[in-house]
């Protein structure tokens, strides 16, 4: 990888129509903000743990994992984005590779933040997990015949080989990235490619299994097969929202105000688009199946969510993260206005955030009694979670845009890329 002094003697091609590397101390400024914000969001966190009185303290736990599991996915929806650019051998989407390269860096930092959760399930309560609670679910034939994959053992052991394979692909294909920074060789752009396609099919198998382990085994009586899907589709979505508003971001700072342009906000656009309506044809075709099947051990996990308050909180789901979105970027002029793009992918990326609110925290009522269900607990430490992980992705990527070039300087399409126009017809 580079070092410090060879990106710092790095010259620049000409034809850059924008300075590609942040000002260092507006960039550590900005990291110092980031830091002090992640900093009191994981003291409120400590304060929240000690104050939870709860078995196993299952409250601060549901918390945390709500916000690992944001970060989670919006880091492997980057990786996702990584990938998929290099499989097709995209020119357009050179220009934003960068930022989903420096977001991926969050996978670093989320394994060894992963602790708590092992942790979690190693203890003799089962914290999070109920099925980690052999005591209590000895009894249980179903528990028994999901032993041999439901085990903290072999649950520590599954997320050891997922971020491995997560590590391995993020930082090689990051590293030949910016080796090619340095060196300008079109091999390195070959190697890419050759390496992408067998990561795409160990992404996809990974998150899916991540989405069955980390959220779906918090009630381990109910089973969807599609719950997978549902899961990366979603992050994959919020991924794209997120590099929206960094590009948003700098643009008004003053970078990439001729690199990136109204075409390529129209092309991230489409690409938010379209997972709205692929997301929402997962979600729906999920419900109906489990609907049309009426099968007690299905019905449950909507069951449980058509009670009290997350009743109003399903309605308005659908609503929120598909019938405004599909509207508000519809429009071809939207997808191509900073304003009408930025305040899409903001509602989307919050609506995410609510979607994995919804399929969580009705699941507390399980590791703390009944007396809950129908309740929606919003803590603090929900909150300050959501801060905490968001900061520290906002660390990871901007440590990344401050060290190097925010775009990949010599990669062989990257004027093409500078220079992509849509088709004027297209939506």
């Amino acid at each position: 990888m580079l070092n410090a002094m060879s990106t710092a003697s790095l010259t620049y091609p000409e034809s850059l129509p924008d300075q590609p590397r942040l000002a260092a101390d507006r960039a550590e400024n900005l990291l110092r903000n980031f830091c002090i914000v992640a900093g009191i969001a994981a003291v409120l966190m400590v304060i929240g743990l000690f104050l939870d009185d709860s078995p196993g303290k299952s409250r601060f736990l549901f918390s945390y994992l709500f916000g690992y599991v944001l970060c989670l996915d919006i880091s492997l929806g980057a990786l996702f984005w990584v990938l998929i650019h290099h499989v097709a051998d995209a020119g357009w989407s050179t220009v934003i590779r960068r930022i989903f390269e420096n977001m991926t860096r969050t996978l670093v930092v989320l394994a060894g933040l992963f602790l708590p959760i092992a942790i979690s399930v190693l203890a003799e309560d089962g914290g999070l997990y109920k099925w980690a609670d052999a005591e209590a679910c000895a009894s249980d034939p179903l528990w028994q015949k999901k032993q041999a994959y439901l085990n903290p053992v072999f649950f520590i052991f599954r997320f050891a080989v997922f971020f491995a394979i997560w590590l391995a692909y993020s930082i090689t294909l990051r590293k030949w990235s910016l080796q090619q920074d340095e060196t300008g060789d079109v091999r390195l752009s070959r190697s890419m490619q050759w390496l992408a396609p067998s990561g795409v099919l160990l992404l996809g198998l990974t998150a899916t299994f991540t989405a069955f382990d980390l959220i779906m085994s918090l009630n381990y009586t109910w089973f969807s097969t599609i719950f997978g899907v549902y899961f990366w589709a979603g992050g994959i979505r919020g991924s794209m929202t997120t590099c929206i508003l960094i590009v948003l971001a700098l643009r008004s700072a003053g970078y990439l105000r001729n690199t990136v342009t109204s075409e390529h906000l129209h092309d991230m656009g489409k690409l938010m688009f379209g997972f709205t309506v692929f997301w929402t044809y997962i979600a729906f075709s999920q419900y109906f199946l489990i609907w049309y099947g009426n099968i007690p051990e299905e019905t449950q996990w909507y069951a449980r969510r058509r009670e009290g308050d997350w009743f109003f909180m399903s309605i308005f789901l659908p609503i929120c993260y598909f019938v405004i979105p599909f509207f508000l970027l519809l429009p071809r002029a939207n997808k191509r206005n900073p304003l009408t793009i930025g305040i899409a992918s903001a509602w989307i990326l919050f609506f995410h955030m609510y979607d994995l609110y919804w399929q969580i925290q009705p699941e507390l009522s399980d590791r703390v009694g009944g007396a809950v269900k129908g309740e929606i607990p919003l803590r603090m430490t929900d909150l300050a979670s959501v801060v905490m992980f968001l900061s520290i992705l906002g660390i990871c990527t901007l440590w990344g845009l401050k060290q190097y070039p925010i775009i990949p300087i010599r990669d062989p399409r990257l004027q093409e890329s500078i220079h992509f126009e849509n088709d004027e017809f297209g939506d």
